[in-house]
């Protein structure tokens, strides 16, 4: 821990001027500034439930839990925090919940937050492996429990005098929830006790609901979403689109991080495209070819109304997005080949024919052929990705019942 802190010390200024461009680039604000400062921490008057998600996908599994939980404990206030503004961005404050940045890792700032927040549990989302946070709850008795636990490439990959310090915060985590017994065996590989770990199933499948709401249909025209694209992808996927002899359909881009727009439109002739831009306000006319939603917040009326995705993080070395959500719309899911992220799932939707994997970018022209062609294939595939995401409906239970039991009154 030594070495860990003094590194982390010693890169603070790094750190700093990376939470400047952060705030600038993603428009936080001073808030976002101060609270990951560990400053401007709001105080809580009684012990909370807390929950921490990095960035919008973990915010939802988050949001899912709290939702959970509350119903079983009305009486209690909930905290969720988060790394980004994108994240905070889809967290209604309500009278038992409420949102702040997470701190730099830097053990006064944790402290402080920790005295301040009063969490009766922490409940870290996913990749969340902080060890002055793990070992300040430790300190103080805060039980630590990891749900829908996975382990980055990186992390797996870190250098040795990195892997003892997780080794030791390993030690101090009450409870890890495993999305699979591939991230199970990568957590005993990491230096977790086997007894500490238990294998529940991916979080992200919660997202599943019969009775979902039907959200606004912001184009009139038949349209393809590209959905959680990032760098380079765009460029790939419009080159083939662009090769496709329909001018009736769109394509609807999304990308992962709507502040790029100034890079993806960099890496595109636009002298040759009719491009409309959503944050621009820019209206969709019959010529319209390519659509860029880099809004926050609104993916779920895209995926709705769509005739089937490419989800992104799977042309490129990223490991693949989520596709949960465009599967429990009953839509048929494209994706690139690397699908490390979802090695488990990925696996189960392509043996039950519930998605289309291509080997690169040059064979989307012809895949987006077929299935503008065909409906049959389309409601296909999309039907069985909607009967898997059926099977999983209890997953939120399972999850529920292992934090319950870790909760103190």
């Amino acid at each position: 821990m030594f070495i860990y802190n003094l590194i982390l010390y010693v890169i603070s200024p790094f750190l700093i001027l990376r939470l400047i461009i952060e705030m600038l680039r993603r428009k936080g604000g001073l808030l976002y500034f101060f609270q990951r400062l560990g400053f401007r921490i709001r105080k809580a008057d009684e012990a909370t439930i807390w929950l921490h998600a990095a960035s919008v996908g973990e915010t939802k599994i988050a949001l899912n839990i709290y939702r959970s939980l509350s119903s079983k404990f009305p009486d209690n206030k909930f905290i969720i925090t988060t790394n980004t503004p994108s994240a905070k961005s889809i967290i209604s404050e309500k009278d038992n919940l409420y949102h702040q940045y997470l701190p730099i890792d830097w053990f006064l700032c944790i402290n402080r937050f920790i005295k301040n927040t009063k969490p009766k549990i922490c409940i870290l989302i996913e990749t969340e492996l902080w060890p002055n946070l793990i070992s300040s709850c430790k300190k103080r008795q805060i039980p630590v429990l990891i749900a829908n636990a996975r382990l980055s490439k990186k992390t797996m990959d870190s250098p040795e005098f990195i892997r003892k310090v997780y080794k030791k915060v390993l030690s101090q985590i009450d409870l890890i929830l495993c999305k699979s017994k591939i991230e199970k065996d990568n957590y005993i590989k990491l230096g977790s006790i086997d007894k500490n770990i238990r294998v529940m199933g991916n979080l992200k499948y919660a997202d599943f609901d019969e009775s979902k709401i039907s959200y606004d249909n912001y184009i009139k025209r038949k349209y393809v979403l590209a959905l959680s694209t990032h760098p380079d992808e765009e460029r790939q996927i419009i080159t083939e689109w662009l090769k496709i002899n329909d001018k009736k359909l769109l394509l609807v881009v999304i990308p992962r991080h709507p502040e790029r727009l100034g890079d993806i439109l960099s890496d595109i002739p636009l002298d040759m495209i009719n491009i409309a831009i959503r944050s621009k306000d820019e209206p969709i006319k019959k010529s319209t070819q390519i659509y860029i939603a880099d809004t926050y917040g609104e993916a779920v009326n895209f995926i709705e109304h769509c005739e089937f995705v490419f989800v992104g993080g799977s042309l490129i070395d990223h490991g693949g997005q989520n596709f949960m959500e465009p599967a429990s719309y009953g839509k048929t899911i494209i994706v690139g080949p690397y699908m490390y992220n979802f090695i488990d799932e990925a696996e189960e939707f392509l043996k039950n024919n519930a998605m289309i994997m291509v080997k690169s970018s040059s064979t989307l022209k012809h895949v987006f052929e077929r299935l503008i062609k065909s409906k049959q294939r389309r409601e296909l595939f999309g039907t069985n990705a909607k009967k898997i995401m059926s099977t999983k409906i209890n997953i939120m239970d399972d999850y529920s019942r292992e934090i319950q039991a870790l909760i103190r009154d």
